[in-house]
């Protein structure tokens, strides 16, 4: 048994349009309408709602829009118009895999019916809205797949108040392997000078799953944006962050993004690359990283540790 990826990411609007916009005027992703047709989308497998889907690498970002003023999605909408509500991890062994998450203390919302996905309690995952779903090793049309610009996603951002807590929930619990070797920022910064600006320093951490990551900032000072949202929204112990698309060329997903409207955080420099950051309050409520980076350099420091950890010896060696 084991979860075998992110399935998807979903996200909650007043208006299916807004997340269309954002995710192909914006940044040349496509809905699958063999899955959800445009425009009426389809019946949503929780809580009342419209769904479309939009695949992005090996996963798809889900937007709902919830159809029950009554419903937890239509408070979640009521309260903040659009954001992201949750996340679904794939499972190849549904059966085993709740089982062992509830040995282990996690609680289902609900009941599960024995064949399809089902909800966590989110008091007992930190606060964090989770969905297990069966892995259905269902392949995109290349139709659907968008024009480039984001080619999969780099990783799903959550922020959290203790690294133990984290390391607990997804390591010891779900069993997720730490990435061990790309951790950084354990060391809180020295004071700044009197009337700099406040940071951002965070101590984070990465669980591979798939083809992408779950990383976790947890900040490291009181006066951050991290640490608002943290004392904000992670009452439970943790809460969404961000989304992190991959594209190939930062530039040219920067300039699409603006060109159709979409927010810009900051800049990038002139030349070298780096990442994009682009605001909630135009991206269906989420903070949207936009993030490069070529082979080598740390892939190459890390695939070498994994491969001396895994392939002892001098006859494994690579030749020079």
């Amino acid at each position: 048994m084991a979860f075998t990826k992110i399935d998807h990411v979903g996200l909650l609007v007043d208006d299916l349009e807004v997340g269309r916009h954002v995710f192909c005027e914006g940044w040349g992703l496509a809905v699958d309408e063999h899955r959800s047709p445009w425009p009426q989308g389809r019946q949503g497998t929780f809580d009342g709602v419209t769904s479309i889907e939009i695949p992005i690498g090996e996963m798809h970002i889900e937007v709902s829009k919830p159809n029950d003023s009554a419903s937890r999605a239509a408070q979640f909408v009521a309260a903040r118009r659009a954001g992201m509500y949750y996340v679904s991890l794939a499972s190849d062994d549904m059966d085993g895999d709740l089982k062992m998450l509830t040995g282990k203390g996690i609680k289902l919302e609900g009941t599960w019916d024995g064949k399809g996905p089902v909800f966590l309690d989110s008091t007992t995952t930190l606060g964090v809205y989770l969905q297990i779903t069966p892995e259905e090793h269902y392949f995109v049309h290349p139709y659907y797949k968008g024009d480039g610009t984001f080619t999969g996603m780099a990783h799903i951002g959550l922020a959290a108040r203790d690294p133990a807590e984290t390391r607990n929930l997804l390591g010891n619990i779900f069993g997720l392997h730490e990435d061990k070797a790309v951790e950084r920022g354990q060391t809180p910064p020295r004071e700044r000078e009197p009337g700099r600006a406040a940071g951002d320093p965070v101590h984070l951490l990465e669980f591979p799953i798939g083809g992408s990551v779950i990383e976790i900032s947890h900040p490291t000072t009181d006066d951050s944006g991290t640490a608002r949202l943290v004392r904000e929204r992670a009452t439970l112990g943790a809460t969404f962050h961000h989304i992190c698309p991959f594209t190939p060329d930062v530039y040219k997903a920067v300039e699409k993004g603006k060109a159709a409207g979409l927010q810009q955080i900051g800049s990038l420099p002139p030349t070298g690359g780096g990442v994009g950051w682009f605001h909630p309050r135009t991206c269906a409520g989420t903070l949207i990283e936009i993030w490069t980076r070529r082979p080598g350099g740390e892939h190459m420091v890390q695939w070498e540790h994994t491969h001396e950890h895994r392939h002892p010896g001098p006859e494994h060696d690579r030749p020079a």
